[in-house]
C-alpha cells in the first residue's frame, strides 16, 4: 500500500464484498446491497417536495373551496369573522345562538369552520333562532351542588348594611353543614326571628320568652331577605305549647292538689299535666314550657315553677293517651340545638342544596364571606326578572344544570336549563332530544330555587319550525313556586 487513501479503499472494498456475500451470496456483484435504498430515498424526497410545493402553490391561486361543510344541519363557523350559518335546506341561515342551532338540526347537529370564499357560491337564507336563547350549553350537563348565601351589603355613608342574596350553582367547597345540634337565628322582613336547623327554618315564638328559655337571649339574629328566607320548607312554629284549660284544677297527685298546666317527674323524666293527663316530654318541650311566663303566672299561680315527683301508680292511673306526646314534638328538635352567633361582616349562612340519589339534601352551614363569589345578573336580551331575584348569581364556567322543578311535596314536571350565564330556561318536552340530554339526566330541584334566577325564553324547537325567528315571550313560574318571599 503506498498510501493511506490506498488503505481506506482497500478497507472499503473488502466491506463491500462482505456485505455482497451476506446480503446477496454473490461478493462480486456490481452494485452495492444499498444502492437501490439510497436512490429510493433520494427519488421519494424530490417528490414529496414537489407535491408540497404543487399543493402551496394552488391554495395561492385558488384559496377556499371547502364543501365538507354542505351537510344538511351543520353549523358552519367563517374561519376569518367567527361569523355563524346553519346549512340548511340549501341555504346558509344566520343563526342566532348554539341552542337556536341545535334546535333546528337536532341530532344532525355538527359544527365544522370554513374559508368565507367557500361559502360565496351559496344562498343565503332568512335569519332564524329564539332571540335570548344560550349560546353555550353544558356538555356533559353535571348534578351540581346549589347554595344561597345571606350576606351584608357594605354599608353606605348615611345607610346601614342591607340584606345579600347570592345563588352559586356547582358551589365551591362543602363542610357537611352545622349538624343536628346547631343552628343560626335569622330575621327577614314579614317574618320574624326564625331558626335554621336541619335544613328547615323554624319560625320562633318572641312573645313567651322562647329566646331565653333556650339559651338564646344574648344571640342577635341575622338579617336575611325573604328570598333566602324562602329557599328553605317551614317546620313547626318554635313555641311552647299551647295547654286549653290551663290554671285549671286537676287531679290529686301524691294527695296534693294539682293544676292543668303544672309540671311534673318521674324517673328522670319531665311530663306536662293535660285535662287528659300526664304527657310526656321532650327536652326542648320541657325546657319551652318551664320558661314560659303563662305557666308561672297561670299553672302555678305566680308561685316559681317547680317540679313536683309523681309516683308510679299516679302515673299509671292519669296517663295520656300515647299520641299526645308524639303531637307536642311533632317535627321539632328533640334537644333545643346551639346556637352559633353570626358575624355579618366576615361571615355567610349558606343552604346547600347536594345532590344525593333522585334528589337533594338541604343543609345550612356557616362560612366565610370572601369564599362566596358571584356578581349582579346582567341584562340579557328576551331575559326577564327572576320571581323573587337574588342580588347575585354565579356558576362555575363551563358547568350547569338541567334540573326538574319540583313543589314542596316533591312533584313536578317542568323541565329547565340553567348554563353558565346563570339564567334557567324552561324547555319544551321535544327539546331535551334536540339539545343532545336525555330525561335521566335531569335532577329533581325545590323549584323555589329556580325562583331566584332570571327567566330566559322556551326553548322550543315547533316554535321555530313555524317561525325563523321566535320573539322573546314571558314564561310561566314552575308549578310550585311561590313568589313574594317567605311567610311565617
Amino acid at each position: 500500500m503506498q498510501s493511506r487513501k490506498d488503505q481506506v479503499q482497500a478497507h472499503l472494498f473488502v466491506l463491500g464484498r462482505l456485505s455482497g456475500s451476506m446480503l446477496r451470496g454473490d461478493p462480486d456483484a456490481p452494485e452495492t446491497p444499498s444502492a437501490r435504498t439510497s436512490k429510493g430515498m433520494l427519488w421519494g424526497g424530490a417528490l414529496v417536495a414537489l407535491a408540497c410545493l404543487g399543493t402551496a402553490v394552488f391554495g395561492l391561486v385558488s384559496p377556499g373551496g371547502g364543501t365538507s361543510w354542505r351537510v344538511p344541519g351543520t353549523l358552519v363557523v367563517v374561519r376569518e369573522t367567527g361569523a355563524r350559518y346553519l346549512y340548511t335546506g340549501g341555504a346558509l341561515h344566520p343563526v342566532l345562538n348554539e341552542a337556536s342551532a341545535r334546535l333546528l338540526a337536532g341530532d344532525r347537529f355538527r359544527v365544522a369552520d370554513a374559508a368565507a370564499d367557500s361559502l360565496q357560491d351559496t344562498p343565503r337564507g332568512a335569519t332564524l333562532g329564539i332571540v335570548g336563547a344560550p349560546d353555550a350549553l353544558p356538555h356533559p350537563v353535571r348534578r351540581p351542588v346549589w347554595a344561597v348565601c345571606a350576606g351584608q351589603t357594605p354599608a353606605a355613608p348615611g345607610t346601614g348594611a342591607k340584606p345579600l342574596t347570592s345563588v352559586l350553582i356547582d358551589a365551591p367547597g362543602d363542610d357537611g353543614g352545622l349538624g343536628s345540634g346547631r343552628g343560626v337565628l335569622v330575621t327577614a322582613p314579614g317574618a320574624g326571628v326564625q331558626l335554621l336547623w336541619n335544613g328547615r327554618r323554624f319560625p320562633v315564638d318572641t312573645r313567651n320568652g322562647t329566646q331565653a328559655a333556650l339559651g338564646w337571649a344574648g344571640v342577635v339574629p341575622t338579617a336575611v331577605s325573604p328570598a333566602f328566607l324562602g329557599t328553605l320548607d317551614a317546620g313547626p312554629a318554635l313555641a311552647p305549647p299551647d295547654v286549653p284549660g290551663r290554671g285549671r284544677p286537676g287531679p290529686r297527685l301524691g294527695g296534693t292538689a294539682t293544676r292543668v298546666g303544672q309540671l311534673f317527674t318521674a324517673s328522670g323524666q319531665s311530663y306536662l299535666l293535660r285535662a287528659d293527663g300526664l304527657v310526656p316530654l321532650t327536652g326542648l318541650g320541657h325546657r319551652l314550657l318551664r320558661g314560659d311566663p303563662r305557666t308561672q303566672r297561670i299553672a302555678y299561680g305566680g308561685r316559681s315553677v317547680a317540679e313536683h315527683p309523681v309516683g308510679p301508680a299516679d302515673l299509671a292511673a292519669h296517663q295520656a293517651p300515647a299520641a299526645a306526646a308524639a303531637e307536642l314534638a311533632a317535627g321539632l328538635p328533640r334537644t333545643a340545638p346551639r346556637v352559633d352567633a353570626v358575624d355579618p361582616a366576615a361571615q355567610q349562612i349558606c343552604v346547600r342544596d347536594s345532590p344525593q340519589g333522585d334528589g337533594y339534601t338541604t343543609t345550612v352551614a356557616v362560612v366565610d364571606a370572601a369564599s362566596v363569589p358571584g356578581t349582579a345578573p346582567a341584562a340579557q336580551p328576551a331575559v326577564g326578572a327572576a320571581c323573587t331575584p337574588a342580588d347575585r348569581v354565579w356558576v362555575r364556567p363551563g358547568s350547569g344544570a338541567l334540573v326538574r322543578a319540583e313543589s314542596s311535596a316533591g312533584t313536578g314536571d317542568s323541565r329547565y336549563l340553567v348554563p353558565e350565564n346563570g339564567v334557567a330556561y324552561p324547555l319544551a318536552p321535544t327539546a331535551l332530544k334536540s339539545l343532545g340530554y336525555s330525561d335521566s339526566s335531569a335532577t329533581g330541584l325545590p323549584a323555589r330555587l329556580l325562583g331566584l334566577l332570571p327567566r330566559g325564553p322556551v326553548l322550543d324547537p315547533t316554535a321555530l319550525a313555524v317561525s325563523g325567528v321566535v320573539a322573546p315571550t314571558s314564561a310561566a313560574p314552575p308549578s310550585g313556586e311561590q313568589c313574594g318571599g317567605a311567610t311565617s
